[in-house]
């Protein structure tokens, strides 16, 4: 079990500087003032990249989530070492999906802070993940999720960190 949750976990790669201060947009309903960019426009730009993730997921394939991320991402995951770098992600999503069948996964963002280039997403994962072959068990993670503006103007992940909401059994 506890193997299947620390691959379940790799699943929330999904799809979770400057100015004046972070601007929430979603689920808080304080407003502060940012310099650089416009909240919702960022939002619509992550909630597009967590809905490709989300449909590459469900098709059987990682490559729309792993296209989210920055070349020099970060993801942290429980129970598993920081994947550093594209490389490494793109390693340990496609070992995921050779050894995991996973169905019905959605990105639900609550609340993007954006301050200048950067932004950070909060929000919640639900899927049902399990061995190839195997019983699928549902899930719901947390996650925690930074996007840093590019230089072409879209919008990448650089650090990502999740976890489940499902209690460990000793």
């Amino acid at each position: 079990m506890l193997r299947t949750l620390m691959l379940a976990g790799l699943l929330t790669l999904a799809a979770c500087a400057g100015g004046e201060g972070p601007a929430p947009v979603g689920g808080d309903t304080t407003t502060l003032a940012t310099a650089a960019a416009d909240p919702a426009a960022v939002r619509a730009a992550i909630d597009s990249a967590n809905k490709r993730g989300a449909e590459s997921f469900n098709a059987g394939s990682p490559d729309g989530m792993i296209a989210s991320y920055a070349d020099d991402a970060v993801v942290m995951m429980p129970g598993m070492k920081a994947m550093k770098g594209r490389a490494e992600i793109d390693a340990g999503m496609k070992g995921m999906f050779d050894a995991m069948d996973i169905k019905n996964f959605r990105a639900t963002t609550t609340d993007v802070m954006v301050s200048g280039d950067m932004a950070v997403e909060t929000g919640v994962l639900t899927l049902e993940a399990g061995p190839k072959g195997g019983t699928l068990a549902a899930d719901t993670t947390k996650c925690l999720t930074v996007w840093k503006k590019q230089a072409d103007g879209s919008w990448k992940i650089v650090r990502d960190i999740n976890n489940t909401d499902i209690a460990p059994k000793m």
